[in-house]
């Protein structure tokens, strides 16, 4: 990739005497350019951090560029064959693990970065974007989106349901209690990961339940998978949960309208709300429910950053700078300066950032912060984000088709298997 910049210096020798450009001329400048995964808002987020990180160095000039989440993974491994694109790029958390072992990617440690932010971010986040078995590092976390429980106390009240639902049977037991009240058009509803992978991700590890284990072997498909993927079809055949596909553009509205009951969406759902309505404090947040004797594991998503590996070796120092930068927290007060105004509040992997974002309440924080305790990200396994697709094909086959909760899964591990 070539550099950007101009050299202006005019030599001329003229009766003897040289004759120089003005010294601003000579000024080279080095540009960045960053692909950031989501929408306009998110670039603008960025592009915050960039305006810092060239206040702080001259002659760096950041380009960020937003790239789609449908093919924004394809985008990267197209870049990385063409050795043409950005210097950096955000995206999933497993994009890493998965662009870096088909040899697309910077390893980070030799930069200082894995050094640097490992101790500033939570232990399980770090380990999820690092391949299993593998000692090099192709990504680190950028920002984090959490599954939690969301919402409206008076839809609560109004069902005689007292308390937000800390097991999964007293979660069962509220919605049927939400679903009996007048005008609540659905009990529960799935803001993110309806109906797929994701949705069913914190089912299934509430459950104690996994993916995989320890060592990446699959286990998907084995008895307590089986009860965590029945639980989540009740979401839809019991609780009226709207299907995937089912647009509903007033959602907002209808939440805070007592017609939703109990949700199951991202922080970024918060930022919708407190964003938005701004004085809207009767909608919170809690832990998603556990099995008995389990503890609350919610999905924790979010993007990781990366260097691409066919930058020259001096530009991969000056974007391992620019990397280090985002753990800084004035910086990250200036990304959600912009986030506020743009309905994307920025959720920094430092957790105790957490409590610079003035447009949650207090409750919503201290549920953000007590769910990242236990809160685990994507498998780190290969061939896990080459098999998500696969995974949510056989659990929509349980969930709107035919096919027993067995065999979905038994497919699912099939898939997972043949891409390991």
């Amino acid at each position: 990739m070539k550099r950007l910049g101009v050299i202006s210096v005019a030599v001329a020798v003229a009766a003897g005497a040289v004759i120089s450009a003005p010294a601003n001329s000579a000024t080279k400048v080095t540009t960045l350019t960053v692909w950031s995964t989501g929408g306009d808002a998110d670039a603008l987020v960025m592009g915050a951090a960039g305006k810092a990180f060239e206040a702080a160095n001259p002659g760096v000039k950041v380009k960020v560029e937003a790239i789609g989440w449908g093919d924004g993974y394809a985008k990267v491994l197209a870049a990385a064959a063409s050795k043409s694109g950005p210097d950096i790029f955000t995206g999933g958390l497993s994009w890493g693990i998965s662009a870096g072992d088909k040899g697309a990617l910077a390893d980070l440690r030799p930069l200082g970065v894995a050094t640097s932010i490992q101790p500033k971010v939570p232990a399980q986040i770090y380990k999820a974007l690092i391949g299993y078995k593998s000692s090099k590092v192709y990504a680190v976390p950028y920002d984090l989106t959490l599954m939690m429980m969301f919402y409206d106390k008076t839809t609560l009240k109004n069902a005689g349901v007292t308390s937000a639902p800390k097991t999964i049977a007293e979660f069962n037991a509220a919605a049927a209690k939400i679903k009996a009240v007048s005008g609540v058009k659905n009990a529960v509803y799935n803001e993110w990961g309806n109906g797929d992978w994701l949705g069913f991700f914190s089912w299934l590890y509430s459950s104690g339940g996994s993916f995989y284990d320890a060592k990446c072997n699959v286990t998907i498909n084995n008895a307590t998978g089986v009860d965590a993927l029945t639980q989540y079809k009740k979401l839809y055949a019991d609780f009226d949960a709207p299907k995937p596909g089912v647009a509903d553009w007033s959602m907002n509205d209808n939440i805070k309208g007592g017609k939703y009951g109990i949700g199951f969406s991202g922080n970024f759902q918060a930022s919708s709300y407190y964003t938005y309505y701004k004085d809207y404090k009767n909608w919170t947040a809690a832990p998603v429910p556990a099995a008995a004797g389990k503890k609350s594991v919610a999905f924790i998503g979010g993007r990781g950053i990366s260097i691409m590996g066919y930058v020259p070796a001096t530009k991969q120092r000056l974007a391992a700078k620019f990397i280090s930068s985002l753990y800084n927290v004035d910086v990250v007060k200036a990304m959600n300066v912009v986030g506020a105004a743009n309905n994307a509040i920025f959720l920094s992997p430092v957790v105790d950032f957490a409590d610079t974002i003035a447009s949650y309440p207090a409750d919503v924080l201290a549920t953000i912060k007590a769910q990242l305790k236990d809160a685990q990200g994507p498998p780190n396994c290969i061939g896990w984000e080459d098999s998500q697709n696969d995974v949510t094909s056989a659990v929509q086959k349980y969930l709107f088709g035919s096919t027993s909760a067995q065999d979905a899964l038994d497919a699912a591990a099939k898939a997972m298997k043949s891409r390991a």
